[in-house]
């Protein structure tokens, strides 16, 4: 009885869990597109066809979506040279709901 109860709970802590993760890591991609302008990342990248007097820095972002997943992105905006020494991107300034806005939009360009 004790172990059907204690399996009950943990399910139900893993379930709880696993909804708190997906909630946490689901952004906005329109929300994203609307950042990724206001803040300009257009200066140092290219996106469809279009790029910024900068865009060698960054390099296109043209199906970005196809190449990394949404762990790789976060990692990359919060500490850039953790995945990719050569990195000239600063981190980024992004609050959490904006980071996941972002990389919800990234991984929409396909």
């Amino acid at each position: 009885m004790k172990a059907k109860l204690l399996a009950s709970v943990l399910l139900g802590c893993i379930a709880s869990l696993s909804a708190a993760d997906r909630g946490a890591q689901e952004g906005d991609p329109e929300i994203g597109q609307a950042l990724f302008q206001a803040k300009m990342c257009n200066l140092c990248h290219t996106l469809a066809g279009e790029s910024g007097p900068m865009a060698n820095l960054g390099g296109s972002l043209d199906a970005v979506g196809q190449r990394r997943d949404a762990a790789w992105l976060r990692v990359y905006f919060t500490d850039p040279k953790a995945v990719i020494p050569t990195a000239t991107m600063p981190p980024a300034e992004l609050s959490a709901t904006e980071l996941r806005d972002m990389i919800a939009y990234l991984l929409s360009l396909r």
